[in-house]
């Protein structure tokens, strides 16, 4: 059976304001996050930045700030974007939510435990990767076989609508 390693969450330390962060500040933070998360989504980048910020909802304008700030950090190669534009929960490639982001040492996909993190906070590369074990283990399981196992590996029963569209996208990638 596929193994997943223990997802590590960032030990949560007060940061920066996220509203008037520093391009420097914002490296800081983000680096320290990704450091213990990544691969992560952007999104969940900036919200866990913005929480340790006290700021407990990222209006609008601050996350285009995030990034902007984000993208400059990737062609400076600070950090790895990549955008994974078949997440069916985003509109297009600059939708952040679809922005897995790691640090250039770490590596592009980690199977790990569900943590702290949501079904949809799951990269699809990660779930992807998972999908692909289980089948080589056992090519006679279906798709519904594969999305339970997922589920049951993750700890979640549920076999919502968005479990369906993301487990969609997997299965759409092989």
């Amino acid at each position: 059976m596929a193994e997943l390693k223990p997802f590590t969450d960032w030990p949560s330390r007060p940061l920066a304001d996220v509203r008037r962060a520093t391009a420097a500040q914002l490296l800081h933070g983000f680096t320290d996050i990704l450091t213990h998360e990544a691969p992560m989504q952007a999104l969940s980048l900036f919200q866990t930045y913005a929480k340790a910020s006290g700021v407990m909802k990222i209006a609008a304008p601050i996350r285009k700030s995030l990034e902007r700030e984000l993208r400059a950090m990737e062609k400076s190669g600070t950090v790895l974007i990549e955008r994974e534009e078949d997440d069916p929960e985003t509109d297009d490639i600059d939708d952040s939510r679809c922005w897995i982001v790691r640090l250039p040492d770490q590596p592009r996909v980690i199977m790990r435990e569900l943590g702290d993190r949501s079904f949809d906070d799951i990269p699809l590369s990660e779930l992807a990767e998972l999908a692909l074990e289980i089948r080589t283990e056992d090519d006679m399981l279906g798709r519904e076989d594969i999305t339970r196992i997922i589920l049951s590996l993750y700890g979640l029963q549920k076999k919502t609508a968005l479990v369906d569209r993301r487990m969609a996208a997997v299965f759409a990638r092989f």
